[in-house]
């Protein structure tokens, strides 16, 4: 089944020796909440990706992939660096409400000009994978805070290999690839029940308090702001960010505080800290310029293994597809997905 009319967004972008593919899909008539980035520094020797799978709302990816590229941008490429960018990143978000909704703002200062979108950014969520891309050493730093996923594939000829086949026809696949994370990773799980010990039912049906996924990201400040003593400030903090469900002709959050909220004690319980890690390619594989990266939104890996997108993206590689991305998202549509789905395809040389 191809995307048709419900394909949001689709584009090639060359940057260097590398080509960018990509695309997006969204199965309701509601506006896709997913982002795509590329920032790309000025010697095109680095590139940002950036995949974020938005909740509740677009606003807080909107914001998260335009602020976020550039300052992992002007800072040297570190997994480090990642995960400080990413936390000021919330922070700021954070700050910016709690300056707006403080319960002495009316008395001591006013509410900035951008107070009601300070609040949509924090009212709704977004999970995020940044790679960091440096082009000339083929290497691969990735942070990822969520259940996005990046994959690194290699293709490494075998013995008995053509050898004027490119790639090699018998060529197999090595794979290198992030760990998603959210409510059901049992590694999500255990880090939880440690920073949050003798309370028990935090994840509930493998949703946090039995409604969200999230577990890290950006946003979601429901389940980061302060709850002060019996939670009288994070009650004034729903009840700001009920009007928006009101706006929207949603059932208010403040009505459904205690079924929400039953067990909010010690935010917060989603941390935007990102997993960070480098993925390299080989020496062989840098010379034959035949290596790719496939990432994309937990949409597109509930309907295809990390192993089955390998295969497709290589295949399309072998005849020559115009959108390597695209190529991929039609392969795997007859499964129809139930979620945003976006696809990001790099190819060097």
């Amino acid at each position: 089944m191809a995307p048709g009319n419900l394909k949001t967004h689709e584009g090639i972008q060359t940057v260097g020796d590398a080509t960018i593919y990509s695309v997006q899909f969204q199965p309701t008539d509601r506006p896709i909440e997913d982002r795509i980035s590329i920032s790309v520094s000025p010697d095109n020797n680095r590139i940002i990706l950036g995949v974020y799978d938005g909740h509740g709302g677009t606003d807080a990816a909107e914001h998260v992939s335009k602020t976020l590229p550039p300052a992992l941008l002007a800072c040297p490429p570190k997994p480090e660096e990642h995960t400080r960018i990413f936390e000021a990143t919330d922070k700021a978000m954070l700050d910016a409400s709690e300056r707006d909704y403080s319960p002495f703002t009316s008395f001591l200062r006013a509410r900035s000009g951008d107070h009601i979108q300070h609040a949509k950014i924090l009212r709704s969520g977004c999970m995020a994978l940044i790679l960091d891309i440096d082009l000339p050493g083929r290497r691969v730093i990735y942070a990822n805070a969520g259940d996005c996923r990046a994959v690194v594939c290699e293709v490494v000829p075998s013995g008995d290999s053509e050898e004027n086949s490119n790639p090699p026809s018998t060529a197999e696949l090595r794979i290198q690839q992030t760990v998603d994370l959210n409510a059901k990773s049992s590694s999500e799980q255990e880090r939880l029940s440690r920073e949050h010990p003798n309370e028990p039912s935090l994840i509930v049906s493998g949703r946090l308090f039995g409604k969200l996924m999230s577990t890290r990201g950006f946003g979601d400040g429901y389940y980061k702001l302060p709850r002060g003593l019996n939670n009288w400030k994070h009650k004034k903090y729903v009840d700001v960010f009920s009007l928006l469900d009101r706006a929207s002709k949603k059932v208010p959050m403040n009505e459904q505080y205690y079924q929400y909220f039953y067990g909010y004690r010690t935010p917060p319980y989603i941390t935007p800290t990102p997993d960070t890690g480098v993925m390299s390619l080989s020496a062989e594989d840098r010379e034959t310029g035949s290596g790719f990266v496939v990432c994309g939104s937990d949409g597109l890996f509930d309907l295809v293994t990390s192993e089955m997108a390998a295969e497709t993206v290589r295949e399309g590689i072998r005849n020559g597809v115009g959108n390597l991305a695209t190529y991929l998202l039609e392969r795997v549509m007859p499964k129809r997905p139930g979620d945003d789905v976006t696809v990001i395809v790099l190819t060097f040389g």
